[in-house]
């Protein structure tokens, strides 16, 4: 059961959270450019795998892995082989919590709900991504789905959690909304790009249209050498 008294030895530091709060960032950004790719209209996807199927369909399973792996790297135990590790126990279990035991019990529940999600997603870790178990092969089933709601209430739980210990370690006056930062992917240009490209290819595929499009650029003055 954890304390308001920090568990001895090392003691979690304002730039401990900082960087527990950035790599929650970046994981944030690498959901946002999944969502942004591969989740939407059937036509979204029928345009990236009529560009380049092999390319996005081994990037979508790139993205899904490593979402599972810094997921629960976040997760992790405190100390593992001997080695602390900064995760959401270790900042819980390494900060002292004295002057703050509000805070404390607001932070148990939250870190109890994120390490739920994690029970979820584990099984892929261990039989799918860092290590190929056989039975798991053989059967070929998916392992560690978790539904949209679960989803939203995992980024919902991270967001209070960073939230709470930047205001404990950094800045009682903080305000760290993660699922709020803007410019988190910008995922989108490549569609546009490749929207672009593919409706440029169905205005020469359309002879008429190819013929008057060759017609202008030869009578244009920069068809001539500069």
């Amino acid at each position: 059961m954890t304390t308001t008294a920090p568990v001895s030895g090392i003691i979690a530091t304002k730039e401990d959270v900082e960087s527990f709060a950035d790599s929650c960032v970046l994981l944030r950004s690498q959901w946002a450019h999944f969502m942004t790719l591969f989740e939407g209209s059937d036509l979204k996807r029928e345009l990236l795998y009529t560009t380049a199927p092999t390319f996005f369909a081994d990037l979508n399973r790139l993205f899904v892995e490593h979402l599972v792996l810094h997921i629960c790297r976040l997760t992790d135990e405190a100390q593992t082989m001997g080695r602390k590790n900064l995760t959401v126990k270790f900042l819980i279990e390494h900060s002292d919590w004295s002057s703050a035991p509000d805070t404390l019990a607001k932070l148990k529940p939250i870190s109890d709900s994120i390490h739920r999600f994690r029970k979820r997603v584990l099984p892929a870790r261990k039989r799918f991504i860092a290590h190929l178990d056989l039975s798991a092969v053989r059967l070929d089933q998916p392992l560690g789905a978790a539904s949209n709601d679960d989803w939203k209430q995992f980024w919902l739980d991270l967001q209070d959690f960073v939230q709470l210990m930047f205001r404990h370690h950094v800045d009682p006056n903080s305000l760290f909304h993660l699922n709020g930062i803007g410019g988190m992917s910008d995922a989108d240009r490549l569609l546009t790009a490749l929207r672009n490209a593919k409706l440029f290819d169905a205005v020469l595929n359309d002879q008429e249209i190819a013929t008057q499009a060759v017609r202008a650029a030869d009578t244009s003055k920069f068809a001539t050498e500069l």
